[in-house]
């Protein structure tokens, strides 16, 4: 039987040879060589259902053998299992293919495609750029190259069309042809993504300036990103810029402080700079991060993708997120969790989806990504009863708060409040927790300080409502009572200040200074303070403090910037301003200062340019105020 059936194949008798190879098996299941031949027959003749389980016997057996485990890919491959054809590619690709060369590159070629499908595109860009770019590159790994370039995590058979072309242009400028960026820009200058790659392509070549203006205009398209901001802080480090290169980095990772990338660059940057405890610790923050999951852009998928196969996968989305949902209610969150995270990756702008996730994240204790997700939700919108969106923001609130953002906390749980709401003693407690600044759980709290902790919250409900005359007294019954608790001065200061009261509001600050030595938040309201009453000297002081504390301070670094302009120090200003606008590119407030002490130093186009920031900014903000208010 075994000679028949290798006499078959020999003859070209496929379906002869399998069939007899398969009742040799039958019989004498060890015969390896065998197995091998089998799965060669099946996956030529294109019965990959068959070879795949035939190869993963063969990988069973030689799990050494390169080949087989591409060949068990490529099975998986066409039978859509692409999942698992990654990891099997990636294996062959880690063993190596010397045994067939023709097989090696169709298991290359692949997974390229693969990569870019799961989001690697930079990984896929390498491979694609090292196996093929020794001779003429075929057309399909052109479009390979112009699909990674462009960052669509699509395979070719799902690409409309009608852009074929224009990815065909894009792999071909990848290859190093930077007139070809050109071109493309010309016809398409908001193309997401063409930008950074010019950028890269134009620093290869030495070209830093116009390679660092390519990033910038790829922050205005692509501005949920920070791959263009590390990259401008990579070049700018390259080129010798180091303070500009820490700026960019610093950007990056406040932009996006869960991209470990982003922490780092803002490593390398730091060390380069001299920083090193900063340097230090931004490697342990990277050390913390989990990697990023690459999930597919909603507008990259609209822009490529062809219609007709969006159609199928909106309903086959449909299907998992009903899935989801019913695994949700049945308190089943690992199982929610998988299938929204499927859900999500083709329906990345739900926030309802988002908080969904975030919430079961929560409920399996995966706190850093449950505020991630969370923080995704905000931004996008809500869509649920409104007994379900309460319970996502005191979610979202307690993590918040855990996480030390006391301020978005205390804003997002006082939309989760209500008289009779059946969360209200929750919330109230959460509040307190972040007037106090203090960063834990509800259940994290000591017993023994809990009245205090719930005295607290009550006073900032009240807060909230502009209940000043009855927050004032219960602020003094409750330090009367803990004279030394943490930030209870610098809250009452604080609701002292709304109201104009700026002298007992600063003998409030002065006495949380002498509590939290550390924290920079007491300088910059008594900087405040100065400001407001037109004092600048005392507001320099103030404000220089509390950079002093900590360097990263937006508030620290536009007061010192506005005290400085009152002052008449005009380049002190400047400075200030322009490192609180890097920090915090999206406050209409800095803006307009910063127009200011342009106009004040005579620099109009500068000037001009941050007027015309400050307008757009302020009306975006109006205009999300009318619809969120």
């Amino acid at each position: 039987m075994r000679d028949l059936a290798a006499s078959e194949s020999e003859a070209g008798k496929t379906a002869e040879a399998v069939r007899d190879y398969q009742q040799a098996l039958a019989l004498q299941p060890d015969w390896k060589e065998g197995w091998w031949n089998l799965g060669m027959l099946q996956y030529s003749g294109s019965q990959f259902q068959d070879s795949k389980a035939t190869f993963e016997k063969v990988t069973a057996f030689a799990p050494n053998l390169g080949i087989a485990w591409g060949l068990l890919g490529l099975s998986e491959y066409e039978t859509g299992d692409y999942d698992q054809a990654l990891g099997h590619l990636q294996k062959a690709d880690a063993l190596g293919m010397q045994d067939d060369d023709e097989i090696s590159r169709v298991a290359d070629y692949h997974l390229g495609l693969l990569l870019n499908r799961a989001g690697q595109f930079d990984r896929a860009s390498t491979l694609l750029a090292a196996k093929f770019g020794s001779g003429a590159m075929p057309e399909q790994v052109r479009i390979a190259l112009g699909l990674a370039t462009l960052r669509v995590p699509l395979l070719p058979q799902r690409i409309d069309p009608s852009r074929e072309a224009l990815v065909l242009a894009a792999g071909d400028a990848a290859i190093g042809d930077n007139p070809g960026f050109s071109a493309i820009l010309r016809a398409h200058p908001e193309l997401p993504w063409l930008h950074l790659a010019y950028c890269r392509s134009l620093a290869k070549a030495g070209r830093a300036p116009e390679a660092l203006e390519e990033c910038h205009g790829e922050t205005r398209i692509s501005p949920e990103s920070p791959l263009p901001w590390i990259e401008i802080s990579r070049i700018e480090l390259q080129q010798g810029a180091l303070d500009e290169s820490l700026q960019s980095a610093r950007t990056a990772a406040r932009l996006f402080p869960s991209a470990i990338e982003a922490h780092q660059m803002l490593a390398q940057a730091a060390q380069a700079s001299g920083n090193t405890d900063e340097a230090e610790k931004e490697r342990e923050v990277a050390a913390t991060l989990p990697p990023l999951q690459a999930h597919p852009e909603e507008r990259i998928v609209k822009l490529y993708a062809n219609l007709s196969d969006q159609a199928q996968a909106d309903e086959a989305a449909q299907a998992r997120w009903k899935q989801a949902l019913r695994e949700y209610v049945a308190a089943d969150y690992a199982a929610a969790s998988a299938d929204l995270k499927a859900w999500l990756a083709s329906t990345p702008s739900s926030g309802t989806g988002w908080a969904l996730l975030g919430l079961c994240e929560f409920a399996l204790k995966d706190y850093d990504n449950a505020l991630i997700h969370l923080d995704r939700s905000a931004k996008l919108g809500l869509n649920a009863s409104s007994e379900s969106i309460d319970q996502a923001r005191y979610t979202y609130g307690i993590l918040l708060v855990h996480a030390g953002r006391f301020d978005e906390a205390d804003t997002i749980l006082a939309t989760a409040w209500h008289p009779a709401g059946p969360l209200r003693q929750k919330v109230e407690f959460a509040l307190g927790l972040a007037l106090l600044r203090r960063a834990e759980f509800p259940d994290q709290t000591n017993a023994t300080e809990t009245e205090l902790v719930s005295a607290a919250g009550r006073i900032a409900v009240l807060l909230e409502q502009s209940k000043y005359d009855e927050a004032f007294p219960q602020f003094k019954v409750l330090l009367d009572r803990y004279p030394s608790a943490p930030f209870l001065h610098y809250a009452y200061g604080t609701a002292l200040i709304a109201l104009s009261e700026f002298e007992p509001a600063a003998a409030q600050m002065q006495a949380e200074r002498t509590l939290s030595p550390r924290s920079e938040l007491p300088c910059v309201s008594l900087a405040s303070i100065a400001l407001r009453q037109s004092d600048p000297a005392p507001a320099v002081k103030w404000a220089q403090c509390a950079l002093d504390l900590n360097h990263d301070s937006v508030d620290a670094h536009y007061l010192l910037g506005r005290a400085s302009l009152e002052a008449g120090d005009v380049n002190t200003a400047i400075r200030e301003l322009e490192i609180a606008s890097n920090l915090s590119p999206e406050s209409p407030e800095i803006h307009f200062n910063l127009a200011r002490a342009y106009a004040r130093a005579k620099m109009p186009d500068k000037a001009q340019r941050e007027r015309e920031t400050f307008s757009r900014l302020n009306d975006a903000q109006k205009a999300s105020q009318s619809a969120h208010p």
